[in-house]
């Protein structure tokens, strides 16, 4: 589904009196001067990346105070890097339920950013402690078990003990009176007594809703069905690094994929459907005669005005095919630090940290998507985006902190196995070859036909 024209027209013409604001002020300057002048979202991408990977990798760790001071030095530059961004300030991308939410949205991502940033100059153990101060069930903000809290004795002192899904992979495990479905309370014996605990888990739910909400931010069935898959790969992969990624074939296979995140992603492109077809009638609060009228049209507050789906089209050409696998590295490696982060700062997985960082994610993501898709298909929009620069200054600040800390305690030096290292490869080799034949080799001889 797409907007009507007159919709579509409207948004074009914004975003482009938008675009056109750096590119009136570049050409009142000489051929010279004309460079600084224009929008550089890139460049600024790029200095801010530098500027991290010396900070996490050449700089020699001190005492607490002088990285108290390096830390705050490298949270003023990274404001001062986002503050010499192009201006107008940014109108998101999205305008319900309210403009002021998604820019409340955009300054969480910048604390965000900065609070990442301060960490990024600390020390492991020092940035262990400095955890337990944000955290909720310390502040009074969550009521939380022992086993969830941040403390000494759990989450500065040792290491949290990691639970692995791979410890008993039968599929059938009871006996001759077994059932189906058993009341343990009832000492009732389950006959797939490894497959209902699996299902019972509480991180079912959460897979289905993280897909749900991934369908939403890749507004693709398919794509998001890949990417899906390709995730379970990457778990398997690096499972000789977190004991948490390991899993048995069937909770791979079928819980996963088959099941929690297949039924997410179908419930999401029923969602989008829903809204896609939808017919708003915004009329004002006011105009409605009824008190239930009323209600109903506040609560449609909160759906979008106008929705639209992406056309991905990765094998239109070689660089929409190269966007698209952009997109999927970073959606993959967005979930890749949420379990690298909470294994290297010692957050237990059911501490309410894991889901304030998931849900600014889900909603920057949905921005900065956005903008990454007009930024790549749509001819008229010459810059990146401020959602979209965001997120990638996020993503990778996120990903230096475990891997500068996972360096300095020796924790990520177990090197692949032999299979890891062949599958990949073996799945590279493929991609290359394919990729020269589609993109190469299939045009030249349809050249050669018609001549």
């Amino acid at each position: 589904h797409t907007m009507s024209g007159r919709e579509t027209k409207g948004k074009d013409k914004r975003r482009k009196e938008e675009e056109d604001v750096g590119e009136e002020e570049a050409e009142e300057h000489d051929k010279y001067s004309r460079f600084f002048y224009k929008p550089h979202f890139l460049l600024a991408l790029s200095t801010g990346t530098v500027g991290l990977f010396h900070a996490a990798f050449y700089t020699r760790e001190t005492e607490f105070k002088v990285n108290l001071k390096r830390g705050l030095l490298g949270v003023c530059c990274a404001f001062l890097l986002y503050c010499s961004l192009p201006s107008p300030v940014p109108r998101s991308v999205f305008r319900r339920p309210h403009p002021l939410f998604w820019r409340l949205i955009a300054g969480a991502s910048i604390l965000y950013l900065m609070v990442l940033t301060f960490i990024l100059f600390q020390t492991v153990h020092d940035a262990r402690t400095l955890v337990t101060y944000v955290d909720p069930c310390r502040n009074g903000l969550h009521t939380c078990s022992q086993a969830t809290m941040i403390g000494k004795d759990q989450g500065v002192s040792m290491p949290l003990p990691e639970r692995s899904y791979a410890d008993d992979c039968r599929v059938m495990t009871g006996g001759p009176s077994c059932k189906w479905w058993a009341d343990r309370s009832k000492g009732e014996e389950p006959c797939f007594a490894n497959l209902q605990d699996a299902i019972q888990d509480e991180f079912v739910v959460a897979h289905v809703l993280g897909w749900w909400g991934k369908a939403l931010i890749i507004r693709h069935a398919g794509a998001a069905w890949i990417n899906s898959i390709v995730f379970e790969f990457v778990e398997m992969s690096f499972e000789h690094w977190m004991p948490n990624f390991a899993e048995c074939w069937w909770d791979h296979i079928i819980l996963d994929v088959m099941t929690c995140n297949l039924l997410g992603i179908i419930l999401g492109h029923l969602f989008m459907h829903w809204l896609s077809v939808k017919q708003y009638r915004w009329m004002h609060i006011s105009e409605i005669p009824t008190p239930e009228g009323k209600f109903l049209r506040v609560l449609g507050q909160f759906s979008p005005e106008s929705w639209d789906t992406y056309h991905w089209d990765a094998l239109e050409s070689p660089k929409r095919l190269l966007v698209v696998i952009l997109t999927y590295a970073c959606i993959l490696l967005c979930d890749f630090n949420a379990f690298a982060l909470k294994f290297i700062l010692w957050i237990p997985p059911r501490n309410p940290l894991n889901t304030y960082r998931l849900v600014l994610w889900w909603l920057l993501g949905m921005c900065a998507v956005r903008e990454f898709y007009e930024y790549s298909t749509n001819r008229q929009v010459k810059r990146l985006g401020h959602h979209a620069w965001l997120g990638g200054m996020i993503l990778i600040t996120e990903t230096m902190i475990w891997v500068k800390f996972g360096i300095a305690v020796n924790e990520f030096s177990k090197p692949f196995p032999f299979s890891v290292v062949i599958s990949w490869s073996i799945a590279l080799f493929l991609f290359v070859v394919w990729f020269v034949y589609h993109f190469h080799l299939v045009p030249n001889r349809l050249k050669l036909k018609k001549t």
